[in-house]
This record gives structure tokens, C-alpha cells and sequence, in this order.
């Protein structure tokens, strides 16, 4: 008798709660969501290639990169170098 007692006040304490907990409103929790930043113009545009860099081998070249050969990929690289230190100061905080 006290057990079915007990059993019969759970139950319906759990429906008091449950149909409490449907009758409320819901709640409303809002989350900052960050947004990507686009990135400026000047850093997604693209690096020019060099022309050609490679000659055939001969005495007037090293390691088949004649002198004009060499400026241009010296000058190619710095370029992409360049580019990266931008995007990295662009995305320091």
C-alpha cells in the first residue's frame, strides 16, 4: 500500500514537472558566431609567373639558368615571399 503510494505520488510528480516544463517558454540563447573575413584585394591577386627561366645547357649558364633566367626567378621568388609576409601581417591579430 505505501509502496503503491509512493509509486502513484512519483508518477505524478513527474507529470507536474514534465507538463510544467512544456508549458513554459523555451529559451532563447544566443551565440556569437564569427564571421570570415575577407581578405583585401591586393592578397588574392595573382602573381605573374616569370617567363621562361631554364636554358639548355651551355658554358654562358649555371645549372641551366642563364643570367636573365636568374633575375626573373630572384625577383619571382621575392614576389611570392613578399606576398606571404602581407597575408601574415593581415592575419596577426
Amino acid at each position: 500500500m505505501v509502496r503503491s503510494l509512493l509509486h502513484r505520488l512519483a508518477l505524478t510528480l513527474g507529470a507536474v514537472l514534465l507538463l510544467s516544463a512544456c508549458a513554459s517558454d523555451p529559451v532563447r540563447v544566443e551565440v556569437p558566431v564569427t564571421q570570415r573575413a575577407a581578405p583585401p584585394a591586393e592578397l588574392v591577386a595573382p602573381i605573374q609567373p616569370p617567363g621562361p627561366i631554364f636554358s639548355a645547357p651551355s658554358a654562358a649558364s649555371l645549372a641551366c639558368v642563364d643570367a636573365s633566367g636568374k633575375d626573373s626567378l630572384v625577383s619571382y621568388v621575392e614576389a611570392l615571399r613578399q606576398r606571404v609576409a602581407a597575408w601574415e601581417a593581415w592575419a596577426a591579430p
